[in-house]
């Protein structure tokens, strides 16, 4: 009978990304990312990690705009192959207990939400679910309780509801460049993994606290599977009403660390050791520039919050971007494991106060961030998976 699955298994594995898989987690170094990522067949099953210490995630965020005043929601769903983390207070203790066929499978996973209308947040508790896929090759659906995502070759439909939050909108299924796929390794069998939808308008209907209206705005989407500890980053993403956006991401590592609460002080700010340099433009209708000799600086608010500036070099193209931020939220993990370790998740609504992009004819283009919203987040601590 063993030999029998493990004939199977290598059957499944030879094209992991065709919407046949027997697992979920299996080692990062297993297979090669695809070159042309595909949204459908792709996004069901977590990526390849080892089945120990990994971590998923589907991160959405909504940009919107109403009334002349910028908005965002940003929802999520994730699962974990470990036990015993506490989020915001909440016991979030199941493994992922994967079950079923690659087709329709099962698991273990936690939801949350927020809302910030532009003044102040409305948070939806993390909540302790089970999730199920349905894969095929050209359709897919992953629900709970809490949400249902339907997507086809040609329409994806997401609905988020708890409480006095829902959310139910629709958009067409992105294809490459608008999906990305990327891996990142940080030792031969440890990094991560990321399926991306950068920029996609989406149309729908908002309800919060009674208040239900039709909603248009702007998608940004992670799928991440990772198995490192989870370190410090810096990062943000913005778009643009006629589809530009751009994006910066740093992991570092400082006395930032050894953080043990969630307050923003100025002292933290400087000396950090960069482990890994992003910053990508992509100006609408055109590709994606994706900047070297990359530089970040962290500089505090007269509202006590940080702001954020990056700068980069391609060739004769220049960026430089400076956003503040003008509201927080903080996700709190916390976990046993050799003592209780803190990972505090902090994300800020933001502006762009100065874009300044020099093209290759050497013409500078600047412009204030009145087309633009976005999010950024400035995270530290420490949490061993």
């Amino acid at each position: 009978m063993n030999l029998v699955i493990g004939l199977l298994r290598k059957h499944y594995y030879i094209k992991p990304y065709q919407g046949h898989m027997d697992f979920m987690f299996e080692p990062i170094d297993k297979y090669t990312p695809p070159e042309k990522p595909d949204f459908i067949t792709g996004f069901p099953p977590a990526r390849t990690f080892s089945k120990k210490g990994s971590f998923v995630w589907w991160w959405w965020m909504f940009l919107f705009e109403e009334d002349g005043v910028k908005k965002q929601i940003v929802a999520y769903w994730t699962t974990k192959t470990y036990r015993n983390v506490r989020v915001n207070g909440v016991e979030w203790g199941p493994k992922a207990e994967i079950t079923g066929t690659p087709e329709k499978f099962t698991y273990n996973g936690m939801a949350t939400a927020w809302y910030y209308d532009g003044k102040t947040f409305q948070e939806i508790k993390p909540k302790n679910l089970v999730i199920s896929t349905i894969a095929s090759k050209d359709s897919m659906e992953i629900k709970s309780d809490d949400f249902d995502l339907r997507a086809n070759r040609e329409i994806t439909k997401l609905r988020f509801h708890r409480d006095d939050f829902d959310i139910d909108i629709k958009f067409a299924t992105p294809v490459p460049p608008i999906v990305g796929y990327k891996r990142t390794l940080m030792t031969k069998k440890m990094g991560f993994d990321q399926q991306k939808i950068y920029y996609v308008r989406f149309s729908g209907k908002l309800a919060t606290m009674g208040n239900a209206r039709n909603l248009e705005g702007s998608v940004y989407m992670q799928h991440i599977c990772l198995n490192t500890p989870a370190v410090p980053w810096l990062w943000g993403v913005f778009h643009r009403k006629d589809g530009a956006y751009f994006t910066y991401f740093t992991t570092f590592i400082s006395r930032q660390l050894f953080r043990r609460n969630s307050e923003c002080k100025p002292k933290w700010d400087g000396k950090m050791k960069f482990l890994n340099k992003n910053l990508n433009y992509t100006p609408a209708g055109e590709k994606t520039k994706r900047f070297k000799h990359v530089r970040y600086r962290v500089f505090r608010q007269e509202n006590g919050l940080p702001g954020f500036e990056a700068t980069g070099e391609l060739d004769n193209e220049k960026l430089r971007v400076k956003v503040i931020t003008v509201a927080k939220t903080t996700y709190t993990f916390s976990r046993f494991k050799i003592w209780r370790n803190k990972f505090f998740y902090n994300e800020f609504p933001s502006e762009v106060v100065e874009l300044e992009y020099t093209d290759k004819a050497g013409k500078v283009h600047k412009e204030t961030g009145e087309n633009w919203n976005g999010n950024c987040e400035y995270s530290w601590g420490t949490l061993l998976n």
